[in-house]
């Protein structure tokens, strides 16, 4: 580090050359002096003058010795190893503090950042209809905060990193000591001390880049915007990675079980909880098969129908141009279209437009003859079953599709392999370190209970992954 004033001084200057936000203010004269570096906007203005400005224009900088403890009234004060990190501390929303005095010339840094954002309010990802409301926002100081107020224990641990070569953004590692694996901890900070990014805008980048596998079909990484849920899943064993800028916080390890399962479950009787959990698992089987099995019966094995069902389909379909096959991907991919534009449309007339867009596209192809009512029927139930399961809706698209194609090729067989080849995918997946369809396989009889079944008595606040 240069000990000059001047040098020091110019070096951070002109690193922050053509930003408008950049502030140096200098006080003082030829033989003590100080200055003040900082970035508006994500600084707060009123602790700088207070705390900062006003307590070194009274000090006797002439005497300064370098104890920034007696003049800056700052409850995080640091030292910069050289210009490089102190202009990084600048960017990130700290203050540089120089003073050059008779003793010599001091460097430190305080902590003066400023958030704005939008305030604590339910998700509209993950709503519950009992329960607490509270959602993760983008700051990451303030759901560590909203964590802290669920599991009150010097044992929940923040481990923080700084990932992406050009956005350093903050990157948060939550678990508790003594619940958490200890291998499981040591790997994850490993690994997101290793990532190679240029820039982190959200926590699904870090998701993505975990997952160090070639093929990414499976999710390995679970996220969650309640706060509720995520101090529910540290207890149970579970990292969350916080990500600043996100409202989404990822868990590891992720198992297949984790989508069955809802807030809502271990508020309601074991008997409804449980029979919720099992309607969830069929409309899982639903969403991904139900197109190919009515494709597969219709096309080659007709006659393991019900003759009066059979009669109602050949009936809808008897001036349909297309094959059944055909009318299925026509009607799929006009879903997926809606469903897109509803998405990227502004939220005041997507749910509108995809829901006028279905009904009239929808009523129109039927009326017309160019699809039956039996298909868009079909295709609509399935489409309504990936809703239940969130995590894995984009996974069902392209599963559905490639079912589909194995139907029409091989019929029943085609169901099969699909059916056979998604079940093996399953089970050879695993989440760092833990089987994806644990506790189905390896077979677990306590995290059984939590499974399908629904038994809250015997499984609430466990640790659940290494029973």
């Amino acid at each position: 580090m240069d000990n000059s004033f001047d040098n020091f001084k110019n070096s951070i200057t002109n690193t922050f050359a053509e930003c408008e936000d950049f502030v140096c203010r200098e006080c003082g004269n030829g033989k003590a002096r100080f200055a003040l570096m900082f970035i508006k906007g994500i600084t707060s203005r009123d602790f700088i003058s207070e705390r900062l400005l006003r307590p070194l224009q009274h000090a006797d900088i002439g005497n300064f010795n370098g104890d920034f403890n007696l003049i800056a009234e700052s409850p995080n004060l640091s030292v910069p190893s050289d210009e490089s990190s102190a202009a990084q501390s600048v960017a990130i929303g700290e203050v540089l503090i120089i003073v050059e005095s008779k003793n010599g010339f001091f460097v430190t840094l305080a902590n003066a950042q400023q958030t704005h954002g939008r305030g604590i309010d339910e998700p509209d990802s993950d709503i519950t209809v009992r329960g607490p409301k509270a959602g993760f926002v983008e700051d990451a100081e303030t759901n560590m905060a909203q964590i802290r107020k669920y599991i009150r224990t010097p044992d929940l641990k923040f481990v923080r990193f700084a990932v992406g070569d050009v956005s350093q953004t903050k990157v948060i590692v939550s678990y508790v000591s003594g619940r958490a694996r200890g291998e499981l901890v040591e790997d994850i900070k490993r690994k997101i001390a290793n990532l190679k990014a240029t820039s982190i805008t959200d926590s699904f980048n870090i998701s993505m880049l975990l997952d160090g596998s070639k093929s990414r079909f499976l999710p390995t990484c679970g996220s969650t915007e309640k706060v509720d849920k995520l101090a529910a899943k540290l207890m149970s064993g579970r990292v969350a990675i916080i990500v600043d800028g996100s409202p989404f916080v990822l868990t590891v390890p992720f198992v297949f079980a984790e989508s069955l399962q809802s807030a809502d479950d271990y508020i309601h009787t074991p008997y409804y909880a449980t029979f919720i959990r099992a309607l969830r698992l069929v409309a899982f089987v639903s969403a991904i098969f139900a197109p190919a099995i009515l494709c597969a019966l219709v096309s080659f094995d007709y006659a393991q129908m019900p003759p009066q069902l059979y009669g109602i389909i050949a009936e809808s379909r008897k001036d349909i141009p297309l094959s059944f096959f055909w009318e299925t991907v026509a009607v799929l991919l006009l879903f997926e279209i809606l469903r897109e534009v509803g998405v990227r449309m502004p939220r005041s007339v997507g749910d509108a437009v995809g829901i006028v867009g279905s009904i009239i596209l929808g009523n129109t192809a039927v009326e017309a003859g160019i699809v039956s009512s039996v298909c868009v029927i079909t295709v609509a139930f399935s489409a309504v079953c990936a809703f239940i399961t969130p995590t894995y809706m984009y996974v069902i698209v392209i599963a559905r599709i490639i079912s589909l194609f194995l139907a029409e090729m091989l019929g029943i067989y085609g169901l099969g392999i699909s059916a056979t080849v998604l079940l093996l995918m399953l089970c050879a997946k695993n989440s760092f370190g833990t089987p994806y369809l644990f506790p189905l396989a390896p077979f677990n009889k306590k995290g059984m209970q939590d499974f399908i079944l629904a038994m809250p008595k015997r499984t609430l606040g466990r640790r659940e992954l290494d029973e």
